[in-house]
């Protein structure tokens, strides 16, 4: 069953009742990703490259928030929940309440 993904802008706007079905996946800060980077290269490991269960790289994540550097993270959040499927007339209702960046993901 494919898993949901948004972002805290799109989650902030669902009626009470939709934002129960969500869970709160993970917060993403810019010290987190630095003491990650600090961590590896203290055990050697100079070409680290930074993913999670959500998000395949540090660009990806950067994409999905709408940000550019990875300084612009503060305390950004993610939510995801199991759909059924998810279609295009589900994507186009997230997507008006979605003001900047994608904050949208689906994985199957």
């Amino acid at each position: 069953m494919p898993v949901l993904i948004i972002g805290w802008k799109i989650y902030d706007k669902l009626p009470k009742e939709e934002q129960k079905e969500f869970a709160l996946v993970e917060r993403y800060r810019t010290d987190y990703f630095y003491e990650c980077y600090e961590y590896e290269n203290a055990k050697g490991n100079k070409n680290f490259e930074w993913s999670d269960r959500c998000f395949k790289s540090q660009e990806e994540l950067l994409e999905f928030f709408g940000y550019e550097m990875i300084e612009d993270l503060n305390a950004d959040a993610v939510y995801a929940k199991r759909v059924k499927k998810f279609t295009d007339e589900d994507k186009k209702k997230l997507m008006k309440l979605n003001d900047s960046s994608n904050q949208i993901k689906v994985i199957k």
